[in-house]
C-alpha cells in the first residue's frame, strides 16, 4: 500500500481532461510508502512470470491502421471519482466515427457538483452541427471545415502500455461479439503514474489496490482497457476512481441525422439572416 497527500481539485481535472489525452496523470506531490521511505515514483515491479505481455508479445499499437481499415467505430471514454464523502464526480465523451461516408458524432458529458455545459457534435459534408446544454438552455452552433473526430477518439485512448509489460495474460472472454485475450496488472505503485490526481481534497489518502485490464482482439485491437484505483481515508472512509476506454461497433457503426439537425439549421439561418445588411429604403 502508499500513502500519499493529494490536493489536486476535480473541477480542475475536468477541465485539464477535456482537453487531454488517455489516462497519463501525473501528481507534482512527494509519495510516501507505507513503510514510511520515500519513493522516486518508479512503477512497481508487478507480478511479471509466464504469460506476462511482455513474453506473450502483446502490441497494441497499430490502432490507427486499424481502424482505419475497418471504417467505422464506436469509441466511449470515461474518468469517475467518488471521494471521501461519496460524492461521485464524471466525465464521459462518446465518439462515433464512420469513415466511409465521412460522418461522425461526439458528446461529452459531466455529472457532479462541479458539473460543466454537456454537449454533442454532429459533422457531415463539411460542415459541423453543434447541440449545447438541454431544455431552455439548449442553443446550436453551425460551422463549415475539417473534421478530427477520428483523431480525437483515438488520443481519449492512448495509453502507457510500456508501463504495464508485465500485465498477466489470464485468459480469453468475449467483448461486443468478439474474442479477446484478457490481460491483468495490479500494483499500488503503479498508480502514481495514472491516479495520482484523483481525489480533490487535501488529506492523505492510502491506496490500498490498484488494477489495469486490457482486452485485445486477434488483430491486436485494445477493445476495452481500464484501470481503478481504491483506497481509503485516515479515518477510514473509502475513496475511489476509475478511467475506461473502450471500442465497439468495429466496422459496424453507422451514423443518422440527429433528430435536432433540422433546428440547428434553422437557427444558424435566422442568424444568419439578421446579420445582412439590408439597403436602405429610398426616400
Amino acid at each position: 500500500m502508499n500513502h500519499v497527500r493529494l490536493a489536486t481539485l476535480f473541477v480542475g481535472l475536468m477541465v485539464a481532461l477535456a482537453g487531454c489525452t488517455g489516462g497519463g496523470l501525473v501528481s507534482d506531490g512527494g509519495v510516501t510508502d507505507a513503510d514510511g521511505s520515500a519513493s522516486d515514483g518508479d512503477a512497481g515491479n508487478g507480478g511479471a512470470g509466464d504469460g506476462s505481455a511482455a513474453e506473450s508479445g502483446l502490441d497494441v499499437t497499430e490502432s490507427e491502421r486499424l481502424l482505419s481499415e475497418a471504417g467505422s467505430f464506436t469509441a466511449e471514454w470515461s474518468y469517475t471519482v467518488t471521494d471521501s464523502n461519496g460524492t461521485e464526480s464524471a466525465v464521459t465523451n462518446m465518439y462515433l466515427v464512420d469513415l466511409d461516408r465521412n460522418r461522425s458524432v461526439e458528446r461529452f458529458g459531466t455529472v457532479g457538483p462541479d458539473s460543466q455545459m454537456d454537449f454533442e457534435t454532429f459533422y457531415a459534408d463539411g460542415t459541423t452541427y453543434t447541440r449545447y446544454g438541454d431544455g431552455e438552455e439548449e442553443f446550436y452552433q453551425v460551422v463549415e471545415g475539417a473534421d478530427d473526430t477520428f483523431g480525437s477518439a483515438l488520443a481519449r485512448g492512448s495509453f502507457g502500455y510500456e508501463s504495464v509489460e508485465d500485465a498477466e495474460f489470464v485468459g480469453q472472454e468475449t467483448f461486443d461479439g468478439v474474442t479477446v485475450d484478457r490481460y491483468e496488472y495490479t500494483d499500488t505503485q503503479l498508480w502514481r503514474q495514472y491516479g495520482a490526481s484523483a481525489f480533490g481534497s487535501d488529506e492523505n489518502v492510502t491506496v490500498t489496490d490498484f488494477t489495469v485490464v486490457v482486452l485485445v482482439d486477434g488483430d491486436g485491437l485494445a477493445r476495452k482497457t481500464q484501470w481503478t484505483l481504491t483506497g481509503e481515508t485516515d479515518d477510514g472512509k473509502p475513496v475511489s476512481a476509475a478511467w475506461h476506454y473502450t471500442l465497439t461497433g468495429v466496422g459496424a457503426t453507422t451514423i443518422e441525422d440527429p433528430e435536432w439537425l433540422d433546428t440547428a439549421i434553422s437557427q444558424q439561418g435566422a442568424r444568419d439572416s439578421a446579420r445582412i445588411e439590408r439597403p436602405a429604403r429610398a426616400s
